[in-house]
């Protein structure tokens, strides 16, 4: 249950949905949602919105509270987060603290919660003839949680396992530094997280007293949002859940404005610089302003938004990236509350830009100036608004869980009419609100952050150690800031030349729906096509892979690939850019046999932008500055995976560990260090020289499409026969066979990453391997997590690497040493099957296939299951259907033989293990290996053709 420091820039509307809505009020709806809504309040004054699917096989619903860490007592820092744990842990009717997460995970759900600054959020799904029993035990969190003594003890441990796990995170700690500079009044600044030293008892009152008093305070009906999604009519949604949820206190409480100032008189402009764990170097900008959630039909943040954060021509970052100081630039809408807001600019910079940061700034003013003089501009606003609507106009379903946990936060803010379309209005040009935004946006009304290692420090924050300074800023530094940047090519977006014009659907050929087709078959160029008979939208899918030899044999050609795809990015960014924003999207990637790109969005311009990518390509050349820059950004970030999270690095050894080309950190930066810029145009010559295309065209296409992409691929895919490729390969692990890796992480916590390997890598082997996971992993997170506490991260999961099925037990703790890590999921392994009866196993069993079998619910996850069925040569497309015959199949008697065969007695066991502050390693006899690349030596491996 991760805290979040989650603020969306489109909530708002406070104060309008206070009362009751309209009950004759329904919500817009997207022309292409066929699902129907009811609005209603209960008589407790919780307002609900009831969503009825009858084709949804996972019913869903998320429950809010306006209510988050702005609400934590002074003296209890965390105590919403540490709230929003214990609801999970039984109830009056539901006692046993197991009983919800094994009822959700035994019918095909999730569960999970995130508290952030205004909110908490809960939210879950489940196979949807089960609704009605989740939903009761979910209702009853709001009414008569247990708040049970011993589990109050056991759950602050988990909280400062979460706690710990954020130590060396930089924008956990750059948080903590930023609310400890902020005026102490304002509610932001109160600690978020919580810890064993805020959530300890005092001699005033116990933590369990002032989790009670909080409760019986702010969880009251009237600060609720609830949104159900479900199979059943709306009639029978509100038959069952209005009931449920009327039982809810209603306490009538409201929240008021926050008078205190996020800054206090004087302050700004101030000057904060941070060292920051790993190597970042980035400057943000915040301007404190008005609260303009009740503006969400203006949207004012959203347009400067767009304007400062644009990187097409002319616009700021490409000045900056012009100059050699900055690598991305991102700004918008931060933080809000019921008073005011934060507008942000984040700045990555280049070590160039650190030494003249003043200079970045400068900049950014001088563009906020053009912006200001400039003033409003009706056509880029109206421009904003034709691609919001389009958005809205053709808006996909999201998963259900997902789906309503935004819903309900949303519902706190949108009138009732708007809650399905409130992030999709812009309608509303008020240019005098607009200028009167921008006035803001001043120096005298900013704090400028610097993180970097080179920066001086005097103060360390309270919760995380980081070290830091603040100062007023000086006035020579102000006159920089304020000074005229000299001649320069800022210039407000021009037109954006990738708005759909044509939303027509073509017609569709029954030769040409359905799975895709081989229609183009040549030695250097494959091309599937399909057209959709289905989702019926303007949009559609162009992905191709590039194959080549020169990718994946060694480190340096895995390094040159990333570098390649990385600058040629950066190359076409300020024309893809816009087509971004247009709702066209594109990627360019290195994989292990080659680069993909993909482009896919509204299918009416994707031939231009094609078109221009491809020439780029074609011309391949470029610019030694930026070579230099990205290059030296690359490095950064390989140095920086030291900062990850201990748990991330562990399993990213594992993967290293298995995968045959994957390559460390260490082996790619020296690959990077002794690359250069002809180096690199000679590899990009090379490997295209050698490239081969497969290509696959799904959407909204005419059959003319195909002869269009395969005259462009013309432009950098030769003729000929092409060079044979390797295979790819996975390590494979002897039957019976114990190893250890070691593996060296800066973290006080011990990290056990524990891979059971399948026998092998038929249908029977896949199918036995997921059943496995399916029916571990509310236990394992139970009794390991819950019960034992022995860290917040704490998961057991089916893990295939290139269908070579394994199964993945892993715990970060800050409480126990990697051996008794090893110990307490030995035996948690040897309880399973025990624990197992005939019943349980079928529903296993059942919510397995169900997930298996699950529609694609949206084009681009039609799209992704026919280019990984391409990619992995199953031109029958029936991937599914084979594992799902495969699991129905297994009874109880031929899982539990192939569990103790295959995971107990004869397991075939890669232990990657983080020692820790304890130092101490998994015992046993287990064969110890010193690296990844030995491990992948020393083994047979699975051959992928």
């Amino acid at each position: 249950m991760p805290l979040s420091f989650v603020v969306s820039f489109l909530v708002v509307l406070i104060t309008a949905c206070t009362g009751s809505p309209n009950p004759g009020v329904s919500p817009v709806q997207s022309p292409n949602d066929d699902r129907q809504y009811r609005l209603l309040t209960l008589e407790n004054q919780m307002q609900v919105l009831l969503i009825s699917d009858p084709q949804t096989p996972k019913a869903a619903a998320s429950l809010d509270v306006n209510v988050g860490h702005a609400e934590n007592p002074d003296d209890r820092g965390g105590l919403a987060h540490f709230l929003e744990h214990m609801l999970f842990l039984g109830t009056d009717k539901y006692p046993d603290p197991a009983e919800y997460e094994k009822f959700v995970t035994e019918h095909g759900g999730n569960r999970n919660a995130y508290t952030s600054f205004e909110h908490t959020n809960y939210f879950f799904d489940i196979d949807a003839a089960y609704l009605p029993e989740a939903l009761d035990r979910f209702a009853q969190f709001f009414i008569s949680p247990r708040f049970d003594e011993e589990l109050v003890d056991k759950e602050k441990n988990a909280v400062q396992s979460e706690y710990q796990m954020g130590l060396k995170s930089d924008s956990r700690r750059g948080l903590d530094v930023l609310q400890e500079v902020m005026n102490p009044e304002h509610p932001f600044s109160r600690f978020s997280v919580g810890s064993l030293d805020t959530l300890a008892d005092t001699p005033q009152a116990s933590v369990r007293d002032d989790l009670l008093v909080f409760y019986d305070k702010y969880y009251s009906a009237n600060l609720m949002r609830l949104v159900v999604l479900g199979a059943g009519s709306l009639d029978e949604l509100e038959s069952m859940v209005a009931p449920m949820f009327s039982p809810v206190p209603n306490k009538a409480f409201e929240h008021e404005t926050i008078a205190a100032p996020l800054f206090t008189a004087g302050e700004l402009p101030a000057m904060l610089q941070i060292k920051p764990q790993a190597t970042r170097r980035l400057l943000q900008v915040m301007f404190p302003l008005d609260d303009y959630r009740d503006d969400y039909r203006v949207k004012p943040m959203s347009y400067l938004g767009n304007l400062v954060g644009h990187e097409g021509e002319g616009s700021l970052l490409s000045q900056l990236k012009a100059e050699g100081l900055a690598e991305s630039l991102s700004a918008g809408s931060g933080l809000g509350w019921r008073g005011g807001s934060l507008f942000n600019v984040s700045v990555t910079l280049t070590e160039e830009g650190v030494e003249n940061y003043d200079r970045v700034v400068q900049l950014l003013f001088n563009y906020l100036d053009m912006v200001r003089e400039a003033g409003p501009k009706r056509w880029l606003y109206e421009e904003q608004s034709r691609v919001a609507e389009l958005a809205f106009r053709f808006k996909e379903r999201a998963e259900p869980i997902n789906y309503v946990a935004s819903l309900a936060s949303s519902m706190h803010y949108y009138a009732p009419e708007d809650v399905l379309q409130g992030n999709y209005i812009m309608s509303d040009y008020q240019a005098q609100m607009l200028e009167d935004m921008f006035s803001h946006l001043e120096p005298a009304n900013a704090l400028v952050i610097l993180d970097d290692q080179s920066v001086s420090t005097d103060r360390v924050s309270e919760h995380y150690g980081a070290p830091y300074s603040i100062a007023q800023v000086r006035e020579a530094q102000l006159a920089v800031w304020q000074g005229d940047a000299g001649e320069l090519p800022l210039a407000l977006p021009a037109a954006n030349e990738f708005i759909v014009d044509d939303v027509a659907l073509v017609s569709v050929d029954k030769a040409s729906a359905g799975n895709p087709k081989l229609v183009l078959n040549e030695p250097r160029k494959r091309i599937w096509f399909a057209q959709d008979d289905e989702y019926r939208i303007p949009k559609g899918a162009m992905y191709v892979n590039f194959r080549s030899p020169e990718v994946g044999q060694n480190a340096e050609q895995a390094a040159m690939a990333a570098l390649y795809t990385s600058l040629l990015r950066d190359q076409v960014n300020e024309y893809t850019y816009p087509a971004l924003l247009a709702g066209l999207n594109f990627s360019f990637y290195k994989h292990a046999q080659g680069v993909s790109l993909r482009i896919s969005g509204y299918t009416d311009k994707q031939f231009v932008l094609l078109k221009d990518i491809l020439a780029d390509i074609a011309e391949t050349g470029f610019d030694q500055q930026r070579f230099d820059n990205i290059r030296a950004n690359f490095v950064r970030s390989l140095e920086n995976a030291v900062a990850k999270r201990p748990s991330s690095q562990v399993f990213d050894d594992l993967r290293e560990s298995l995968l045959h080309g994957e390559w460390g950190e260490q082996a790619l930066i020296a690959a990077l260090q002794s690359t250069e810029l002809d180096t690199l145009n000679a590899y990009a010559a090379s490997f295209w020289a050698s490239a081969s295309a497969e290509a696959l065209i799904y959407g909204n296409y005419t059959d003319a499409a195909v002869d269009d992409l395969a005259g462009m691929l013309d432009m950098v895919v030769p003729s000929g026969k092409p060079p044979a490729l390797s295979p790819l390969q996975v390590t494979k692990l002897a039957e019976g066979e114990r190893a250890l890796f070691p593996v060296s992480v800066e973290h006080d916590d011990a990290v056990l990453a524990w891979y059971l390997q399948g026998a092998g890598n038929s249908w029977q082997d896949r199918a036995a391997t997921a059943l496995t996971a399916q029916i571990m992993k509310s236990g394992f997170f139970q009794q390991l997590r819950t019960e034992q506490q022995l860290g917040y991260i704490v998961q057991a999961f089916s893990w295939s690497q290139l269908d070579v099925p394994g199964l993945v037990m892993l715990i970060q703790s800050p409480v126990a040493d990697s051996a008794a890590l090893a110990e307490a999921m030995e035996a948690y392994l040897g309880r399973v099957e025990g624990e197992l009866d005939e019943e349980q196993y079928l529903r296993h069993r059942r919510v397995l296939v169900n997930e298996i079998n699950r529609p694609q619910k949206n084009m681009w996850e039609r799209a992704e299951f026919y280019w990984q069925s391409i990619a992995k040569k199953r031109y029958a497309f029936d991937g599914r259907e084979q594992l799902a015959e495969a699991v129905e199949a297994m009874t109880l008697a031929d899982w539990s033989a192939y569990y103790r065969q295959n995971f107990l007695s004869l397991s075939r066991s890669l232990q990657v293990a983080a020692p820790g502050k304890w130092g101490v390693l998994p015992t046993g006899d287990q064969q110890e290996y010193p690296s990844a690349a030995e491990i992948k030596a020393s083994h047979n491996v699975y051959i992928i053709e």
